[in-house]
């Protein structure tokens, strides 16, 4: 009776064919790969910043994700994210605030999979809390990225604002759509078109509306360089730098110094005040990361020139040329892998402009082609 009890028993599942069952799968497992700014709490994994993103690879038919959003939902506070299986054309996938459960992929033929979450908006529609992943079947090993790292630090340019859409204004002061976040698109930005175009990897630390040393708005809190240090912009964690450095960082700041003082006696931007605490920049991060190669660049809404006319005397700042200059300086001092790159400015009647006169998708297409010439030719001289 044994052997034919043995007989009929059905095959234990193998590693190709496990048994085909919902698992639920802690966000902070090992086998979770992320790409960008994360931290572990004690309800998931904790992330804000454009551009993060989640790999996973599977074996079964189907996988949900549970997530924990505090977006305030509507147009302007709905986060949004790519969803990528084996490759395929991104989905784009809206969530609700609070806790939800997502379906990522389903009715796939049983095999093995990859499966991308990426995270579309910025900080300022609101941070994810990633709790746990639900596949049907067993979760495996993500592939590893083996090329370059880069990591891209800026305002709103770099977090891809209103790329998904074109606007061809009549004139210059035409008024641009404003900011809905289902229109920003980090895969259609300058930094993501640059990285793909150099085999890397790009990991976003950007905030719109935040500058070097003073923001659009006027505020000195949370500006850039303090920005870097953290993993989320809003809350007081640090970033681990003991972490893997990039091989190439692009900064690109210097816009919202520039813009900001409309209609204030602080109109122009401060020279002494903006090299100073760009000159501090550069400091830390070659602190960080004493084998990385930084580039400066500025762009594209502005070369960061202003002038001012008052009482008939006309004064003006040019934050791009203190750029130049502060590169110049370190490199005097010693640092061979710091580097300026001046981006040309957007030309709105031909390529069009994005919400809020934003570099538009062919804009940021140009600007992506000039700096990943460039950077090729600092890495491959």
């Amino acid at each position: 009776m044994g052997l034919a009890l043995a007989a009929c028993r059905a095959p234990s599942p193998t590693p190709e064919s496990p048994a085909m069952t919902w698992v639920s799968i802690p966000a902070a497992d090992a086998r979770v790969r992320y790409v960008g700014r994360t931290y572990r709490a004690d309800t998931g994994v904790v992330f804000s910043h454009p551009g993060v993103t989640v790999h996973m690879r599977f074996w079964g038919d189907a996988v949900r994700m549970r997530l924990d959003d505090a977006g305030a939902g509507g147009d302007v506070g709905t986060n949004h994210f790519d969803v990528v299986v084996d490759g395929a054309p991104p989905r784009l996938l809206a969530v609700r605030p609070g806790p939800g459960s997502y379906v990522l992929a389903s009715g796939l033929p049983v095999g093995l999979h990859t499966v991308e979450v990426f995270k579309r908006t910025e900080s300022l529609v609101g941070t994810s809390t990633l709790v746990a992943l639900e596949v049907h079947g067993e979760l495996r090993e993500p592939p590893r990225h083996t090329g370059p790292r880069m990591e891209f630090v800026g305002d709103s340019i770099t977090c891809g604002y209103g790329t998904d859409v074109t606007f061809v204004p009549e004139s210059s002061s035409s008024k641009a759509p404003g900011f809905t976040a289902k229109h920003q698109n980090p895969r259609r930005s300058y930094g993501w078109l640059t990285a793909r175009r150099l085999g890397a990897e790009a990991v976003f630390v950007c905030y719109s509306g935040h500058g070097v040393y003073r923001n659009l708005d006027l505020s000195t809190s949370g500006l850039l360089p303090d920005v870097y240090e953290r993993v989320v912009p809003d809350a007081p964690i640090d970033w681990d730098f003991s972490n893997d450095s990039p091989d190439v960082i692009v900064i690109n700041a210097g816009t919202n110094d520039t813009f900001a003082g409309a209609g204030t006696a602080a109109f122009l931007p401060d020279e002494a005040a903006f090299k100073a605490a760009y000159r501090t920049f550069l400091t830390r991060l070659r602190t960080l990361h004493p084998r990385a190669h930084i580039v400066c660049t500025l762009g594209s809404m502005t070369d960061g020139s202003k002038r001012m006319e008052r009482q008939g005397v006309a004064t003006s700042a040019h934050v791009g040329d203190w750029i130049s200059e502060l590169v110049a300086e370190r490199q005097r001092q010693g640092d061979a892998r710091v580097h300026r790159h001046v981006m040309a400015m957007q030309n709105p009647f031909v390529d069009g402009v994005g919400e809020d006169w934003h570099p538009s998708a062919a804009t940021h297409q140009k600007m992506a082609e000039s700096l990943s010439r460039f950077i090729q030719d600092v890495l491959h001289p």
